[in-house]
Formats: structure tokens, sequence, C-alpha cells
């Protein structure tokens, strides 16, 4: 039951992580979120009035999405550190944060898809380089593992 307990932990974590950085909007120059993104496409005056819009449109829903995921990310911490906690508890908390997760990408695509309406040809191709870049980032990071825990559990499981 601990190993199932930690497993999950772990996943839940990294799936809240991620989760969170998909939504994140960024601040000015940050390489994060939707407007990491556009910082670097060189838009006109009219496409910063054109995206400035369609995220004001988006802002409260966006903000509802990300305080439903906050809350059940507290859910779901609640429920493991619950003493005797039951995997079927865990993994219906879990299923909440997946849902709530689940709704805030889907926003976030919907976003993207109206934001890439209006830009040209050329924003988009390099838009698509610089998802793809992240992309290849992030998975060098994930295939890494963490170097320290298995050096821990080498060390203790002998």
């Amino acid at each position: 039951m601990k190993r199932i307990f930690i497993v999950v932990l772990v996943l839940a974590l990294a799936f809240i992580g991620t989760v969170q950085g998909a939504g994140a909007f960024g601040k000015f120059g940050h390489s994060g979120g939707i407007l990491g993104l556009l910082t670097q496409l060189n838009l006109t005056d009219a496409q910063k009035q054109a995206v400035a819009t369609i995220l004001k449109a988006n802002q409260t829903q966006s903000q509802t999405l990300r305080a439903n995921l906050k809350t059940a990310i507290q859910n779901l911490r609640t429920v493991t550190n619950t003493p005797n906690v039951t995997e079927a508890a865990v993994r219906a908390a879990f299923k909440l944060v997946a849902a709530a997760g689940e709704d805030m990408v889907v926003n976030r695509v919907n976003v993207m898809t109206q934001i890439k309406a209006g830009l040209t040809p050329d924003q988009l191709a390099q838009l698509a380089q610089i998802k793809q870049d992240r992309l290849a980032k992030m998975q060098s990071r994930f295939g890494t593992g963490n170097p320290l825990l298995t050096e821990w559990i080498n060390m203790y499981s002998k």
C-alpha cells in the first residue's frame, strides 16, 4: 500500500506541475505560458490588441479553471495525508485533479486556436518551432530521472 501511495503521489505531482505550466499565462518576458510564446513572435500592434481582447474574454473562465484545479489539488493532498488512506480514495481524488487539469488544457487549446487565427504563416511556423523546442527540452528533463533518489535507493536497499 505504501508503495502504491508513493507512486501515485509522484505521478500526481508530475501531472500537477505539467498542468500548472500549461495553464500559466506567464509574465512579460517570461518564457512560459501563452504570453511567453507570443512575446517571441514579434506581433504587430493590431495583433497584440486582438490577442489581448481574446485573453480578456477568456480571463474569468481561466481564473475559475485554475481555482478548480487548486481546489482539486488541495483535496488530493488532504486525502493522501489522511491516516489509513485507501487506494480507492486516492484514485477518486486524483480523478478530480485530472478532470480539472483536462478542463484547463481544453481551455488553453481553445484560446490558442483563437489566437492562431490572427497569426501570419511565418508566425505560425515560428510558433510551431518554439513549441517543438520546448517539447524536446521537456522530454530531455523527464528522461534523466532523479539521480540523487536513485543513489539513495541503491545505498539503502542493499
